[in-house]
């Protein structure tokens, strides 16, 4: 059989497998035309992922608080120029926590996005979100620190601590 034949019974042999292929490439996304001519369809399923972010940063925060004769005798200690630095991603918001130490009995920190009382078991308050938001700026923060009654004047240890949480 010379080069023609050839040709002609390999060429009937693809089409012949091309005919058979049809229904798996249609399946696959591919339409086979009459005319010989290939498509192709295709879908990609694309999915971003973004990390959740919650990061504070206590920042001008004193490792001491100094309690005077007269802030024994009005019975709180007003502390102010700490800052906060919060960054959260969630379309919840946030939450902050407090925890309080001797002599306090309570607290209550101005300055927030969100107002932050703190008791003898604690504080917690619901921030709103910031997603769509740029970055703020670090929240310059006020704490009025009530004393347990008799707390004599002195120097104590920073009593308040602070946790960021996701809803």
């Amino acid at each position: 059989m010379g080069y023609a034949g050839r040709s002609r019974t390999g060429l009937a042999a693809a089409s012949v497998a091309l005919a058979l292929l049809s229904p798996a490439a249609q399946a696959a996304g591919q339409v086979v035309s009459g005319s010989g001519g290939l498509h192709a369809d295709a879908a990609i399923d694309l999915k971003v992922v973004i990390p959740q972010l919650l990061e504070m940063r206590l920042l001008d925060h004193p490792a001491q608080v100094t309690v005077s004769a007269a802030d024994a005798a009005a019975g709180e200690v007003v502390v102010s120029g700490p800052r906060v630095a919060l960054v959260a991603n969630d379309r919840r918001g946030y939450f902050l926590e407090a925890r309080l130490a001797a002599p306090f009995a309570g607290a209550s920190i101005e300055g927030l996005p969100a107002p932050l009382t703190v008791d003898a078991e604690g504080g917690r308050a619901l921030m709103p979100s910031m997603v769509g938001m740029q970055r703020p700026e670090p929240y310059r923060v006020r704490y009025h620190l009530r004393l347990k009654e008799g707390t004599a004047p002195g120097t104590y240890a920073w009593p308040v601590a602070l946790q960021i949480e996701s809803p």
